[in-house]
């Protein structure tokens, strides 16, 4: 088994337009989510700032973790907006395809 303290992380780099997309589709979910989403939303928007940053890079854990607090973000409203799915699809397949290294269509 690897011993994971002393590794190195595995970074997941995002172009300008999709960090830019996928900051702003998460954050009108965040918005419309509101208090029902609690705690979660502060870690949810430190993870977003990460992505944001100059770079447009995340380590591969968080990548993984941003995609299940959005999940979450979006479960967490009983009556979500009609945009509420669209928005959600568009952050998760920019994460995902990132995430596995896929080339941009």
């Amino acid at each position: 088994m690897q011993n994971t303290e002393n590794s190195l992380p595995v970074w997941i780099f995002f172009s300008n337009v999709d960090a830019i997309t996928v900051n702003n589709s998460a954050s009108q979910l965040l918005a419309w989510s509101g208090e029902s989403f609690g705690r979660l939303f502060g870690s949810t928007q430190n993870l977003l700032n990460v992505l944001l940053d100059g770079n447009h890079k995340m380590a591969k854990e968080h990548v993984i973790e941003l995609i299940g607090l959005l999940g979450a973000c979006v479960a967490s409203n009983p009556y979500p907006h009609p945009a509420a799915r669209e928005l959600f699809t568009d952050c998760i397949m920019i994460l995902s395809r990132n995430l596995a290294g896929l080339p941009e269509e």
